[in-house]
């Protein structure tokens, strides 16, 4: 059949009249209300289609719409939404209205909710949504670093369930608290740990940071709130079904690289041959000399790099040479270890809806995470519930309940390395050529047999909690609210030890060869269980009332609350197992252990807000706590705080009018208050005012046992009381350009009076420690800055920014004591986290020394001779050790002709100086995000300006124990043939940080600045149009990556956040669980 031109066109014709007959021609204008100015971008849409425009750059609009659309939806940035009905002549003039969401937004605050425009202090609000939203994060606290300004949350490794250490303008708050940690309210109560709670569940987060905000919490709140709302139902909703999940793969960021077997036993024999002249050396019954490290370079040129297997071959990869146990071959024990990718995913399903009188909501959660454990999988689970129902059942009463409960599992393999040196430590402990293969099929003793072996510890919390509330609605403005909350932490850690059979060369040879054999210590061959349980009974009573009169707003606040706290602790154990498979007490039968602790405290307040408004332009806010603790004497347990904040909305004076093109909203802010700090190290909390007596082995025997005695009683002080916390905040809060930028800034100096710190020294002859007594000060310094920014671009895009930076110093002005030695943990005027050390010049050459002829060094008495102009550095020499070419060389600051500390006081401090400081300065956040077309787009980078650190650890000093490893980024040292290394000539640093060559310093001193980026999404919301039929109401699917790369100037291989608060251990620094970096993929449903 034969289809002519002419028939085409009039099949065309008929389908474009078709299409024609099926819609409707919108025309329009959209404006600015108040100024008659056009909108540019504005997004106009058919409701209930997918199909609109934006408006050009007079504001005007034209669409073909489907037939019979009846309105249409008009939005903009800054901008309240419209709807309008489309008339019969098709066209439509709109006219929007500022919105003043921003200045308007209601945010929770302590008992209550404010408008955001009438906040007079400093209080941050978190964009969960964007903050959350897509991200493959498993707890809150993660996500909120770098969130606002001046919250600081670290982590010590990245462990899975490891719970983050989480501070609020500042680390340290004061010198005898446990860091300056903020309350952490979920729906108005302490929960213990943000790793219970799902970021699904949240609602909102507000971050109270000065006195002004915080007091009315009282006791526990001397170092900020993090407030926290879970998601409730709303009334008159339809009932909406939401469904998300992602599916991540995470892989380590930062992994130490072991140096070669030949070059890290090279290092190794050049360090102990200047320590002991030994032309050999022997570690865990390894023998390391010339022949061996001659036998290691050929083993790596001949077979490096080739797949033999595991099993090791005798003469190939080991062999006993008279009598001497060699391993000639290089081993990858990280990839033997460590999977390259692990997997994990996270589920979250929620119901909600409500009628006019009752509103429910049902979050339920499921997170499943593998860890990197090759041998023996380690992993963590979590699993959330929170229900939630409020109801009106008279017009005067509503009532509410929720329920939240978490149980969170983790699994590890039992650690036979004891407390602090688990799996990984030990895998980067040993040298390169340590066995991690097999002999005849069979392990071989190492961390992965261990790991292999090992019975699974498992770790299981259970958290539970039932809210009751009521509001009493007594008049208009007069609410009565009253909630009683009972939680409760069931902690279970159950751990089953044994032997492990491996070929065991620790112990050295049996008959020429390496015996195969069960090893154990009797710590190791254990069963032990962990329990502790708490509860927590709060309960609130308080009444509100709120009267507007004319141009005075008025709203007063004033209630009690009481919290009961009581926790036991119990641990179990018992050695001598009879079937390890079988990890039970009555299933041994060595000794028994039984120890146990018990916590009690309780707090109560009575509290009153005063909120006063003038004209929407002048604002105050009272406020008044009576605390009473019970971790105090009885004379001593009640102090009254008060509070107050000021604000002035200068924006809206008259003579600001010829700012109003730009500036749209300008308020000035200033608070000070006073908080008690209850916030006394737990651990020793009662012996401030309660003598106490300790048993301790008198180490006399008595027959043949060993007699305890106990000790005279401690000295207290004749008061110890609240510490007094005052913050004085200034600040303002500024929207701009049609409210598209906003800025933010905050300035404040947060002071911690009467301190408790250890008493004027008394004499020796005294018998014991001076009391501590309240008579130290110290203060936090510092300033907040967060700017966000939305525009809406003529073509539909739409982008916005967020950035945030802050800084602090903590400084001790009042501390007992005349001499300000600089070791000691505080002076007056010392700034906390400062590090004191020398400044490097450089390596010591053979220029430096004298010489003979023959270009050899001149000794004198076995040591080297400086030449004259040099300054001496024999005072920091000990035993064997002395400065020669290829040491470090000091700066001789004080120009004495010597390097040395003098006094070592800040008074007289010699060569020394203040070097760095540990404390994270300059932090900053910044967000990015952009929406076009159903796409989404957004980034967030995360980092710190400065930071300095002098760890300790092999990763950080080479030649830290000399016998051990050492690591590819520590071959550049100096030899007589490379003179311009980084590193000095290798030497036993005799496990040290501080001595020889690896004196604080700032040759080797690290910098911990760091920028990293945090995450970076993609997604696609599907039209609704495609989903109507399917009665859905919204499909979006992205893809997300978490800790994608990062800027760094380390030269080390440690991941840049490591902790700043508790700090890893001198031994561990660096071989920790290794932080991840992950990628995602996932869907979020709405029916």
């Amino acid at each position: 059949m034969r289809i002519t031109r002419a028939s085409l066109l009039l099949v065309l014709l008929c389908c474009l009249a078709s299409f024609a007959s099926g819609q409707q021609k919108i025309t329009g204008r959209v404006v600015d209300k108040s100024n008659n100015e056009p909108i540019i971008g504005a997004s106009v849409q058919a409701v209930k289609s997918t199909v609109g425009t934006v408006t050009d750059a007079s504001g005007h609009f034209t669409f073909q719409a489907p037939q019979g659309t009846q309105a249409v939806l008009i939005k903009f940035l800054g901008y309240k939404p419209l709807t309008m009905a489309v008339p019969a002549s098709g066209t439509i003039n709109a006219e929007m209205e500022l919105d003043e969401q921003s200045l308007e937004q209601v945010v929770v605050v302590g008992y209550g909710t404010q408008k955001k425009a009438n906040l007079t202090g400093a209080v941050a609000v978190v964009d969960v949504n964007k903050t959350f939203g897509s991200r493959p994060i498993t707890d809150i606290s993660r996500g909120l670093q770098g969130a606002t300004p001046g919250l600081t949350i670290t982590s010590p490794s990245g462990d899975l369930g490891t719970d983050p250490a989480v501070r609020l303008r500042g680390l340290q708050g004061s010198l005898n608290s446990n860091g300056a940690k903020p309350l952490i309210l979920l729906d108005n109560v302490e929960i213990p740990t943000l790793q219970l709670i799902n970021p699904a569940d949240v609602e909102s987060i507000s971050v109270l940071k000065d006195a002004a905000s915080t007091s009315i919490y009282g006791a526990r709140a001397a170092w900020g709130v993090i407030l926290i709302t879970s998601k409730a139902g709303k009334r008159n909703t339809k009932n909406t079904i939401n469904y998300n999940n992602n599916f991540s793969w995470a892989t380590p960021t930062n992994l130490p690289t072991i140096a070669s077997g030949p070059d890290g036993a090279t290092m190794a024999l050049a360090a102990l041959q200047r320590s002991t002249q030994r032309s050999d050396y022997s570690i865990l019954g390894i023998t390391y000399d010339q022949f061996a490290i001659d036998k290691m370079r050929q083993w790596d040129q001949q077979y490096g790099g080739k797949d033999l297997g595991d099993d090791m071959v005798y003469g190939r990869d080991y062999e006993v040479v008279g009598g001497k146990l060699y391993f000639y071959r290089s081993w990858d024990a990280g990839d033997k270890f460590m999977k390259k990718w692990t997997p994990q995913q996270k589920h979250d399903l929620s119901f909600s809806g409500g009628n006019e009188k009752t509103a429910y909501n049902v979050n339920l959660g499921y997170l499943n995470q593998q860890g990197v454990l090759k041998a023996n999988q380690d992993s963590y689970e979590r699993y959330n519930a929170n229900i939630s129902i409020t109801s009106k059942v008279k017009d005067w009463l509503d009532i509410r309940g929720k329920i939240f409960a978490t149980k969170a599992v983790g699994r590890s393999p039992f650690n036979f390395g004891g407390l602090s040196s688990d799996p990984i430590y030990y895998l980067y402990r040993w040298p390169k050529n340590y066995p991690y293969g097999t002999i005849d099929g069979k392990p071989i003793r190492n961390a992965i047999t261990e790991v292999q072996q090992a019975k699974m510890n498992e770790e299981t919390n259970r958290y539970q909690r039932v809210a009751l509330g009521a509001t009493g609605h007594i008049m208009k403005g007069w609410t009565v609210d009253m909630d009683y909350v009972y939680s409760n932490l069931n902690y279970v850690k159950k751990e089953t030890g044994g032997s492990v059979t491996a070929y065991d060369f620790w112990g050295g040879l049996s008959n020429g060869a390496i015996p195969y054999s069960k090893y154990t210590t009797p710590s190791n061959d254990i069963v032990r269980s962990t329990s502790m349980f708490n509860e927590l009974n709060t309960f609130k009573l308080y009444t509100t009332y709120a009267k507007d009169i004319k141009k005075h707003s008025f709203k007063v606040i004033a209630g009690t609350d009481m919290d009961l706290f009581n926790e036991t602790v119990t641990t179990g154990s018992r050695k001598a197992l009879i079937d390890p498979n079988k990890g039970e007490p009555n299933l041994a039968t060595g000794e028994q252990l039984y120890t146990g602790s018990r916590k009690l405290w309780s707090t109560a307040g009575y509290f009153g807000r005063i909120n006063y408004v003038f004209a929407n332009k002048w604002l105050l806010e009272l406020n008044a706590r009576l605390d009473g603790s019970s971790r105090f004497p009885t004379n001593d347990q009640w102090g009254f705080f008060p509070s107050a904040s000021v604000g002035y909305v200068v924006s809206d004076e008259k003579f600001m009018n010829f700012t109003k093109p730009v500036l749209d909203f300008l308020k000035l802010r200033a608070s000070y208050g006073e908080i008690g700090s209850q916030d006394l190290n737990n651990a020793n909390q009662q012996s401030y005012f309660l003598p106490s007596m300790n048993a301790i082995s008198s180490n006399w025997l008595m027959g043949s046992t060993n007699m305890t005695s106990v000790t005279m009683p401690t000295p207290v002080p004749p008061t110890v009381t609240w510490e007094t916390v005052s913050t004085l905040d200034f600040g303002f809060d500024a929207r701009m350009f049609k409210n598209k930028l906003g800025v933010t800034f905050d300035w404040y100096r947060r002071t911690v009076n009467d301190m408790i710190v250890p008493g004027v020294a008394v004499p020796s002859t005294f018998g014991d420690v001076a009391p501590k007594v309240n008579a130290g000060q110290m203060y936090t310094q510092g300033w907040e800055l967060a700017i966000d920014f939305n525009h809406q671009f003529e073509n539909g895009l739409g982008i916005n920014v967020m950035a945030s930076l802050s800084d602090f110093k903590e400084i001790v002005t009042k501390y007992p004591g005349i001499t300000r030695s600089i070791t000691a943990n505080a002076y007056a005027g010392k700034t906390l986290g400062e590090i004191w050390g020398y400044e490097t010049d450089r390596l010591f050459q053979f220029s430096d020394f004298v010489t003979k002829a023959d270009g050899s060094l001149d000794l004198v008495n076995g040591k080297p001779v400086l030449k004259p102009g040099i300054a001496s550095q024999s005072q920091l020499e000990s035993g064997w050790f002395y400065y020669m070419p290829g040491d470090v060389k000091y700066k001789d600051l004080d120009g004495d002709g010597k390097v040395w500390q003098n006094s070592n006081t800040v008074d007289d401090p010699g060569d020394k100086r203040v070097i760095g400081n540990s404390t994270p300065r300059y932090q900053y956040g910044f967000q990015l995000g952009a929406q076009y077309k159903g796409f989404d787009f957004s980034m967030f980078i995360q980092g710190v300006g400065k930071r300095e650190l002098w760890p300790s650890g092999p990763i950080f000093i080479p030649g830290y124990k000399a016998t051990e490893a050492w690591y590819a980024h520590q071959l550049d040292y100096w030899t007589p043939t490379n003179t311009n290394a980084f590193y000095p000539s290798p030497i036993d640093q005799g496990e040290s940080n501080n001595q020889r060559n690896f004196l604080p310093q700032s040759r080797y001193l690290l910098n911990m600045a760091y920028m990293r980026m945090k995450n970076m999404t993609l997604g696609y919301t599907l039209p609704a149009n495609w989903l109507t039929r399917a009665k859905i109401q919204n499909v979006r699917v992205y893809v997300t990556g978490e800790n994608m790369f990062e800027f760094t100037k380390l030269d080390i291989p440690i991941d840049p956040e490591v902790d700043y608060i508790s700090g890893t251990t001198l031994n561990t620094f660096g071989r920790v669980y290794p932080y991840r970096r992950s990628y995602a993929a996932g869907i979020q449903i709405t029916l």
